[in-house]
């Protein structure tokens, strides 16, 4: 089977995805956790296996037999995933009541003390996905669930509370773009996807806001990042104009793979 990553056009699924607050919490952050303004390539790896019903762990790093885990299936070789944003990000600061859980107690019921911790939160979010799986049943099955609404666990944006509405948009054929000029992408910008150190055309009026973080691109089963990359996004949506051989055109807008 092809790896998608050397393939010129690739079936993709378009789906919308939005909530009424979102949380996907950046790694460096310690008291107080910060969040990404779109979801890193691991948590739509979740929340697509959260549609299909793809088991996580039994327990930490432990596998059902016969289980492939989700890292595996969703891995960049067997995958691929662009995100655009759809509504201006907008951020607020929320206190949580958090578990005290330092002096265990005798069961889970007695724990009395909390812990108000403030998380950033995304509000309102909205996201629209292209995503292209190597698999075709798995893809087609995919393509169904999100048709009928019918998932089969309850898919959220980063924390449990957060449930995610999902709209299907379309299935079809993406392909590799021939131009080797700026071209605008709708999708936010892997920074190892792009050609030289000049290869963002940026707009400086006041419509404009763009913001970069550096995310997780790529997981193993066990948890550990394999790698980093720096994204950049137009936080209202705005297209990015860049120079890229990955390019991919679509009806919607070209688009740039994570």
């Amino acid at each position: 089977m092809e790896n998608l990553t050397s393939v010129h056009s690739k079936p993709i699924l378009i789906f919308d995805v939005s909530s009424e607050y979102a949380h996907f919490r950046k790694f460096n952050t310690t008291t107080s956790p910060l969040t990404y303004s779109i979801p890193t390539r691991p948590a739509l790896a979740g929340l697509v296996g959260a549609i299909l019903g793809i088991e996580r762990e039994a327990s930490f790093g432990k596998f059902g037999e016969g289980a492939i885990p989700l890292a595996d299936i969703f891995s960049k070789e067997k995958s691929a995933m662009a995100i655009q944003i759809l509504k201006p990000i907008q951020k607020a600061n929320i206190g949580f009541n958090l578990l005290d859980t330092e002096k265990t107690p005798s069961s889970f019921f007695n724990i009395k003390q909390r812990t108000q911790i403030e998380f950033e939160l995304l509000k309102n979010p909205s996201f629209r996905i292209f995503i292209a799986i190597q698999d075709k049943k798995l893809f087609d099955d995919l393509v169904i669930r999100i048709k009928e609404n019918r998932t089969h666990f309850t898919p959220y944006l980063g924390l449990s509370q957060f449930t995610a509405s999902l709209r299907f948009v379309d299935v079809l054929e993406a392909n590799l773009s021939t131009m080797d000029d700026f071209q605008e992408v709708v999708t936010a910008v892997n920074l190892r996807n792009i050609e030289g150190n000049n290869a963002i055309d940026f707009d400086y009026t006041e419509d404009f806001k763009y913001t970069s973080d550096t995310m997780p691109v790529q997981m193993q089963s066990d948890r550990v990042v394999t790698e980093y990359s720096e994204v950049i996004i137009e936080t209202n949506g705005n297209p990015i104009k860049i120079k890229s051989t990955q390019i991919y055109t679509t009806d919607y807008g070209n688009i740039l793979f994570l």
